[in-house]
């Protein structure tokens, strides 16, 4: 088996941001439904989609408040059961979650 050793140098101090995954994002977004309470949730990517799974969270009665950059705290307690609005659910992947 091959290895690769590095020796000396100068040793690593930092940090280093990740960004969030957008597919983790599509399934949590949706899943702050099922706890009907308010949710944090933080480093969400900044993409079209997670935009519009916001929009359509406050359509059917869930606040949402920007904290900073990348969090989102969604509040759902006021959803209302209504059907979405067909425009915004066929612009986005992974709407089934809202089934």
């Amino acid at each position: 088996m091959d290895r690769l050793i590095i020796e000396g140098g100068v040793p690593l101090k930092g940090e280093v941001t990740i960004a969030g995954a957008k597919n983790a994002a599509l399934g949590l977004i949706p899943a702050t439904i099922l706890a009907n309470d308010v949710c944090t949730l933080e480093n969400l990517p900044n993409i079209k989609d997670v935009n519009r799974y916001m929009r359509l969270l406050e359509n059917i009665g869930a606040k949402i408040d920007h904290i900073d950059g990348n969090a989102v705290q969604i509040d759902t307690t006021g959803i209302k059961n209504t059907d979405l609005l067909d425009d915004e659910t066929q612009k986005m992947r992974a709407s089934y979650y809202m089934i």
